[in-house]
């Protein structure tokens, strides 16, 4: 047994190196691939990422949970960053993100290239509802909710974020009496206006059960699209995107550093 020890704590030993040459990108060479192409009204998913159903997450219909690698982690991030902020959250309960190849996703304008996610709320009953079903603004725990607003973001993927405006004033309130300054408050919710240059979260009707979140195409993804387009352009895009894009590198690995874990604070 004795002599089994050192090649023990040098396995152990390697092991720890290989995971440290991992995390810093220095041992695993990979190309990141296209996988969101096109404007969430008229895109589609290629070399889809599925959002996993954990402590964290919920998930509705696993079969509509299809996304980008950074949409999939930032979710997970941000529900795991609740978790950890406030002991008892329940978890997130994620509806459709979009199917797995993308295209046409009823009853649904947009989720086309797997760069929204509808949301739940953190409901104050401390579990998470069936389904994304109405709420009124006293059914929300604000403490949390708001947290997961803040935590998008600060990520920087965020594009934009849809909430029925009544819903918002719990949460502006709640951002009062953390102290925030106006400019932050304004930055991120758009109360009491509908719509407001700056602001993450807009006011859209419909948007009273559920968060609708947005993100920002990344860099290497030449053919996508942050927002939706026009009915004419939205055809214009469905016929380029038939075309077969060139080979790209080896796809991203699942186990890869998520980005989402890098939220500034």
């Amino acid at each position: 047994m004795a002599a089994d020890a050192p090649t023990s704590n040098a396995r152990r030993s390697l092991a720890l190196r290989l995971l440290v040459c991992l995390l810093a990108a220095g041992c695993l060479a990979w190309t990141p691939v296209q996988q969101s192409e096109g404007p969430p009204n008229a895109g589609k998913l290629r070399n889809a990422s599925r959002m996993p159903n954990n402590r964290y997450v919920k998930l509705r219909f696993p079969k509509n949970a299809w996304g980008t690698r950074r949409m999939v982690d930032l979710v997970v991030q941000c529900a795991k960053d609740v978790g950890r902020r406030h002991k008892r959250a329940h978890r997130l309960l994620v509806g459709d993100l979009s199917r797995r190849r993308g295209g046409t996703f009823r009853p649904h304008h947009g989720h086309q290239n797997g760069r929204e996610a509808d949301l739940g709320f953190y409901m104050r009953r401390g579990r998470p509802l069936g389904g994304l079903w109405k709420v009124l603004p006293h059914d929300i725990d604000a403490k949390r909710t708001l947290s997961l607003l803040d935590c998008f973001a600060r990520s920087g993927d965020a594009v934009r974020i849809f909430l029925d405006r009544r819903l918002q004033k719990p949460l502006v309130r709640e951002a009062k009496r953390r102290r925030w300054s106006k400019r932050r408050i304004r930055r991120l919710f758009s109360y009491p206006e509908r719509r407001r240059p700056g602001s993450l979260v807009w006011h859209a009707s419909g948007h009273d059960n559920h968060i609708h979140l947005r993100i920002r195409c990344a860099k290497h993804e030449q053919r996508c699209k942050d927002q939706p387009v026009s009915r004419a352009s939205a055809r214009v895009w469905r016929r380029r995107l038939k075309r077969r894009p060139k080979a790209q590198g080896r796809r991203e690995p699942e186990a890869a550093v998520i980005q989402a874990a890098t939220i500034r604070r």
